[in-house]
């Protein structure tokens, strides 16, 4: 089988949570013995090709009028024309159509596919393969992809972004079967109107077992360590974690570890001159987990899906999550973990109290969750995606037979 994966980046590029898991999949998927290839952007210069462990990458630059993913501010005139030509454009057409007719892959199985517009769609059905697309973000619905403007969560899509995704939501219509990482995630596209009549499933992204660590006693560390890992951004709620800690009484460390705008994290470092507060900057998943009692993912827009919800149950940490998206799915019925209202500085502050008065079965107690593995393990996530791929193999195969005896 021959699988052409579609992400709009791909590591080292911008390693986030969707290149992380993008990476994962193709590496497990070459592991299961698909030929794995992938198509990334890449900022400027020509098309290139290079081999990453057992799966061939295509980079193409993007056909646009500025690079995104560089930090720089751009002015509302030229994102607006930035859109515009993502939305409408086929600029990417013929490097997607390239690719595919160097790759011949079996299907092509679209990610994220900010920058490449409607044109991974177009390009694998003109050369008749099938695609599947999983919805890892609300980029297919949103031109912001988080369904978050001016420190809000969007109560319903505005126009601009209705107009600005019409070409994908027609394109959606068009994939052969779709995945969400999240039920939440698949339930807002559904309420769109998105995939009407494609078959479509719930893949959750793979959290890696491993033994959980175990934490020193309060002898040796006697302050509870509360946690975040992500993108320091308003969305992710960071500015509501700090608020609540500062209401605080005495006995905790809180670890900031993730990357963001610097004028932003500069602001808030400012304005939150604590020295409980570590600001850790970009660090190993796994070095942050063994370090931190209790992790709080305390979003304000909708998670799609909260990896580091999912992977602090599994390394057998505490957990304080916001009841929005797809991180109560993440979190599922382990014993410590906590879920307050988005932006409730009041009970978030309230819930990590709640931590800290009852410290040692935050720190000791949650040890139990990662005796029972994670839903979506690696093993788990693979073999849902090669179902899947079988599965709408089989149905093209035969759509095929049925053609050519007409």
């Amino acid at each position: 089988m021959r699988v052409l994966l579609v992400n709009t980046l791909y590591p080292p590029d911008n390693e986030g949570g969707a290149e992380r898991s993008v990476a994962q999949l193709a590496h497990g998927l070459a592991v299961a013995g698909v030929d794995v290839m992938v198509l990334a952007l890449k900022a400027d210069g020509t098309a290139g090709i290079e081999r990453k462990g057992a799966e061939t990458v295509w980079r193409a630059p993007m056909r646009n009028l500025y690079w995104p993913y560089d930090g720089a501010a751009r002015s509302a005139v030229l994102r607006r024309g930035w859109h515009a030509i993502e939305a409408f454009g086929r600029t990417m057409d013929g490097a997607v159509a390239e690719v595919i007719r160097q790759a011949q892959p079996d299907l092509v199985h679209a990610q994220v596919t900010t920058g490449f517009g409607t044109s991974v769609t177009r390009a694998a059905r003109s050369a008749g393969r099938p695609v599947v697309q999983t919805v890892r973000d609300y980029s297919l619905m949103c031109a912001r992809a988080a369904m978050f403007r001016q420190g809000r969560r969007c109560g319903r899509r505005c126009d601009d972004c209705v107009l600005l995704t019409t070409n994908k939501k027609r394109a959606s219509q068009r994939a052969q079967a779709w995945v969400a990482v999240s039920a939440s995630l698949a339930g807002a596209h559904e309420a769109q109107a998105y995939f009407k009549g494609v078959p479509g499933r719930v893949i959750g992204n793979a959290v890696t077992t491993v033994k959980a660590s175990p934490r020193p006693g309060f002898d040796q560390a006697p302050e509870l360590v509360f946690g975040f890992i992500g993108r320091i951004e308003p969305e992710k709620g960071v500015e509501i974690l700090l608020q609540a800690a500062m209401r605080l009484g005495h006995g905790w460390r809180l670890k900031i570890a993730g990357r963001g705008a610097a004028a932003y994290v500069a602001d808030l470092k400012q304005r939150f001159d604590e020295p409980r507060i570590d600001w850790l900057g970009q660090v190993e998943a796994e070095g942050f987990y063994r370090s931190v009692d209790v992790v709080v993912t305390p979003a304000q827009w909708g998670e799609p899906f909260g990896r580091s919800a999912a992977e602090a149950v599994a390394q057998g940490r505490g957990l304080i999550v916001s009841h929005i998206g797809g991180l109560p799915e993440a979190a599922g019925d382990a014993p410590f973990v906590m879920q307050v209202d988005p932006g409730d500085v009041a009970g978030l502050a309230e819930a990590m109290q709640r931590a800290l008065d009852g410290r040692e079965d935050w720190r000791f107690g949650a040890m139990i969750n990662s005796r029972t593995p994670p839903r979506w393990t690696e093993a788990a996530v693979i073999e849902a995606h090669l179902a899947l791929y079988r599965e709408v193999l089989t149905r093209a195969s035969r759509t095929a037979a049925d053609s050519s005896q007409l």
